[in-house]
């Protein structure tokens, strides 16, 4: 697994990540709610909110994916929702690594 580059945007609150995982942007809205996208290509995407179910993991899910954020680790797997398949499973730094 690699480490996903980082980058901030000064207008919002996103940070964005590009590699060979998929591009994800994620915002936190607050202590216990983020809005992530995830998107490869034309072949995936997912928007929705993710909710923290306890200590540090967020989770959410549409009609087909689940996907679940652990805010120590920076682990972010996406799993499918019927057959219980791991469609990802990477590293995302919320921080802005431009700001350091």
């Amino acid at each position: 697994m690699t480490t996903a580059q980082a980058q901030g945007l000064k207008r919002f609150s996103a940070v964005i990540a590009q590699s060979s995982n998929p591009v994800t942007y994620m915002t936190v809205i607050d202590r216990n709610t983020v809005v992530i996208q995830i998107s490869e290509g034309g072949e995936f995407f997912f928007h929705g909110y993710l909710e923290r179910t306890s200590g540090s993991t967020f989770t959410g899910e549409d009609d087909q994916v689940r996907v679940i954020y652990d805010e120590n680790t920076k682990q972010i797997v996406v799993i499918n929702r019927v057959t219980g398949d791991e469609f990802y499973n990477y590293y995302f730094s919320n921080v802005d690594e431009g700001a350091l």
